[in-house]
């Protein structure tokens, strides 16, 4: 039996043939709705590959199976990944099956936020609660994301959603009840600083820069510092010589891009950088003959490292923070918090 992670399942139905289904990719459906069955199919996988719970490569269920899962009917789930591929979320091969297209479109359109807000409606409707309660909980809470919250609020910005979203788990481990933390890509700093309030927004040394021009000085930027495995790293990488090939495989070009960046930061020269995205076989060919294969957080999810012959030439694109960061990040916490409590000091209405 398959035990691909990343494939793509209905919920509340037996598992299908040959698949172990994955909680985050469940579908339903609901039939009394005004919304067409294959709309809303579409918008729950389309939500699933924006928010990165399928990953470039995943695999979708077979047509017919997950037809029979949704009990709809085949040309249904058929017209659905037709839809999907025309929008450049899949790929289909015959006799390959369908797959999340290595490099899905960044959606940011109203097609995107209503398949979001489908899903959030789905997933209260079966929790009990009615559309109206929704959307006033809804207001409610954007209204307070906009303005300081008890805890002090952190976005963590990285070049891959994977690492964001590991990183910022990780500060919140690391500072309990202090803090409350959101991973985010680099470049969208701008929009959630935009759309939400952050107190401190933080980063690895290797992107501070990037970090402190996407503020533009709206929120303070705290570099923080790596372990000294990740260092080594690096500095094994620059020391290759020269004509030397280094192979990276992320989940999108983006990422493989901000390596190769980080990597030429360090002073890494001469070096050819070979890069492929998860699921391009045609790319992980040619990283395969690299001298040197660095996989990305999202990879080593998926077992790719099973993928290259040679082993000993596989390293873990990945790092600690080293104390010092955390130190750092700390003590920008705490000015914060003194901050705060000296507003509210001074405050006309303190101790009323």
């Amino acid at each position: 039996m398959s035990t691909d992670p990343d494939v793509l399942s209905a919920s509340g139905a037996a598992p299908l043939p040959g698949i172990s289904p994955r909680p985050a990719g469940d579908l339903d459906v609901e039939r009394g709705s005004d919304l067409p069955i294959s709309t809303q199919i579409f918008w729950q996988i389309a939500y699933q590959i924006d928010s990165g719970r399928l990953l470039p490569g995943a695999r979708l269920a077979p047509v017919r199976e997950l037809g029979g899962a949704l009990r709809v009917n085949p040309n249904t789930i058929r017209a659905v990944y037709r839809r999907l591929a025309d929008a450049g979320y899949v790929t289909s091969r015959h006799g390959a099956g369908t797959h999340v297209a290595d490099r899905p479109p960044q959606r940011r359109g109203a097609e995107a936020l209503a398949g979001i807000v489908a899903e959030m409606l789905r997933r209260a409707v079966a929790a009990g609660f009615s559309a109206d309660e929704v959307a006033a909980a809804t207001f409610v809470a954007a209204t307070e994301r906009k303005r300081p919250g008890p805890l002090v609020r952190i976005l963590f910005a990285e070049c891959t959603k994977a690492d964001a979203r590991y990183d910022a788990e990780r500060i919140i481990e690391a500072f309990p009840g202090a803090i409350e933390a959101e991973g985010t890509l680099l470049e969208d700093i701008p929009e959630r600083v935009e759309r939400f309030h952050y107190d401190l927004i933080a980063t690895t040394t290797f992107h501070a820069d990037e970090a402190q021009a996407y503020a533009a000085g709206r929120v303070p930027v705290v570099a923080m510092l790596v372990g000294p495995g990740y260092v080594e790293l690096v500095h094994e990488i620059a020391a290759l010589p020269p004509g030397a090939r280094v192979g990276l495989v992320c989940a999108s070009a983006v990422g493989t891009d901000n390596i190769a960046d980080t990597l030429r930061m360090s002073g890494t020269t001469g070096v050819e950088i070979v890069a492929a995205t998860i699921g391009s076989e045609a790319e992980l060919h040619e990283v395969d003959q690299a001298d040197l294969i660095l996989l990305s957080r999202e990879a080593l999810a998926l077992g790719l490292e099973v993928r290259f012959s040679r082993p000993e030439r596989i390293r873990e694109w990945l790092y600690e923070f080293d104390p010092s960061g955390l130190e750092l990040l700390r003590r920008a916490i705490e000015r914060v918090q003194v901050e705060r409590a000296a507003m509210g000091a001074d405050s006309p209405t303190n101790g009323r």
